[in-house]
């Protein structure tokens, strides 16, 4: 299905291995459920990396890119629960980002996403948003299983407003570190379509054809809670 707003929180983090089953319990229990009771959080996932151990991918609907900015939650992010701070410095490798939604097909939720992190090559940007917004969203769908495609425009500047939160985890996205400009996700029903996804369309010779430059991060990941508000 079409994601539910225009904007999107979207975050990659690991977790130290002694804090993992406490962070599925506090995020299944406390911290989601936090989240979507925010004015403007439309509905929160957790998945985890299909690939890579004890790395995660946390995903909010929200109604636009500046809920993820609003006085509300900011009061949040800076008033964390004693559950929060205890396992908060226990995140690795973390980016957040703050996204605009530029397009949303489709007519389900899938239990398996695939993620892509992308930068463009040199005078591509144009190229590769169009390729994404236009022929990748039937392409991308064709497979069997492909429910939801919807490519997102980082707006940096949402989540790089320092928060006790934010320092608790070392810090959001580096100030010095250039975003993700360009994020596409694809809703899959299995992993054998999410594989596919992967390396057919998204494989980075493919990508490259269609403005991307080498090096964005394709990640497949499986779905393990979704919560709407109350």
């Amino acid at each position: 299905m079409p994601l539910r707003g225009q904007g999107v929180l979207i975050i990659w983090h690991g977790i130290t291995p002694e804090a993992d089953r406490d962070m599925i319990r506090w995020h299944n229990t406390e911290h989601v459920a936090e989240r979507i009771g925010v004015p403007g959080f439309l509905r929160g996932r957790r998945y985890k990396d299909a690939q890579h151990a004890l790395q995660y991918l946390d995903l909010y609907e929200t109604e636009d890119v500046d809920t993820v900015r609003s006085a509300p939650y900011l009061a949040r992010l800076n008033a964390p629960t004693p559950w929060t701070s205890r396992i908060l410095p226990h995140f690795r490798d973390t980016v957040r980002l703050g996204c605009r939604v530029v397009t949303s097909a489709g007519r389900g939720q899938g239990g398996v996403l695939v993620t892509a992190r992308l930068h463009a090559a040199p005078a591509r940007l144009d190229a590769l948003r169009a390729w994404l917004t236009g022929p990748a969203l039937a392409e991308l769908r064709e497979p069997d299983g492909a429910v939801g495609v919807h490519v997102l425009e980082t707006v940096a500047e949402t989540t790089r407003i320092r928060t006790t939160e934010g320092k608790l985890k070392g810090g959001e996205v580096a100030a010095a570190e250039e975003p993700w400009p360009l994020i596409l996700l694809v809703e899959c029903t299995d992993p054998e379509t999410g594989a596919a996804v992967a390396e057919g369309p998204l494989a980075e010779a493919r990508l490259g054809t269609h403005g991307a430059a080498a090096g964005g991060v394709i990640r497949r990941h499986r779905l393990e809670l979704s919560m709407d508000p109350a």
